[in-house]
């Protein structure tokens, strides 16, 4: 039997909801993000291509819906400072596409990922009638250079094993919210290269801490998944 079709009614509903899981347009209301939903497109990318170059006009952002999107920069002599991963629920280039500037970074596809995206022209047009847009993207941007001066801090300041214990408890908190449980577990699926471009180490140091870390137990690891002691990397972090 085929499946019941979609009403207008649902998709409407199902529009809003997409919006509304976003943080930055939680605060919206519908009518708001029924504006966003009746302008924005939905676009896909597969594994490995490019969304966007570093320098590249920051004429759209997206709200991911799925995949997982790198945040990266090359040097000239081809090194590359991985930013962060964006995963389903984040925004992507919307610096760029809010203020009007160039593309901080480049985006690459690492899985299939699908998008809302939302040009910087239809943003501009509805922030305009509803100032609220405008009072979410300062909220936004005050939160990532929050995030920003955390990981600077940990670069500078700690040593690897706090890093790391740090950058653990920012990604199960933003997973679980800031009230976690004694154990949490954790699944980053990122490949130990990666994970010492995000963290600041080389791939046979990340290999000794992680190693350090399961023998005191504070790591039990199973494949990509990580049951974490979050009391014991909560010391650790603040070494």
């Amino acid at each position: 039997m085929d499946p019941r079709p979609t009403t207008e009614s649902e998709q409407a509903r199902k529009d809003l909801a997409r919006w509304r899981s976003f943080p930055i347009f939680n605060a919206a209301g519908d009518a708001v993000l029924a504006e966003l939903a009746a302008v924005a497109g939905r676009r896909k990318w597969g594994p490995g291509e490019v969304i966007f170059e570093k320098g590249d006009p920051g004429t759209f952002l997206l709200a991911q819906l799925s995949g997982r999107i790198k945040l990266s920069n090359l040097s000239r002599n081809g090194r590359e400072l991985l930013i962060r991963f964006a995963e389903p629920g984040d925004l992507v280039g919307e610096i760029a596409c809010l203020d009007g500037g160039e593309r901080s970074s480049s985006a690459t596809a690492v899985t299939v990922v699908e998008a809302l995206s939302l040009s910087r022209r239809d943003y501009r047009e509805i922030a305009l009638r509803h100032p609220v847009l405008h009072e979410a993207a300062i909220a936004h941007l005050g939160a990532l250079l929050r995030g920003t001066n955390d990981r600077l801090e940990s670069v500078s300041l700690y040593q690897l094993h706090a890093r790391f214990a740090r950058f653990v408890l920012f990604s199960l908190q933003q997973m679980n919210g800031a009230d976690l449980a004694e154990f949490e577990t954790l699944s980053l699926n990122v490949n130990q290269t990666d994970l010492g471009l995000l963290v600041g180490a080389s791939r046979p140091k990340l290999n000794r801490m992680l190693q350090e870390m399961r023998e005191q137990g504070v790591l039990e690891v199973e494949g990509q998944v990580w049951r974490c002691n979050v009391a014991a990397l909560r010391l650790i972090a603040e070494e």
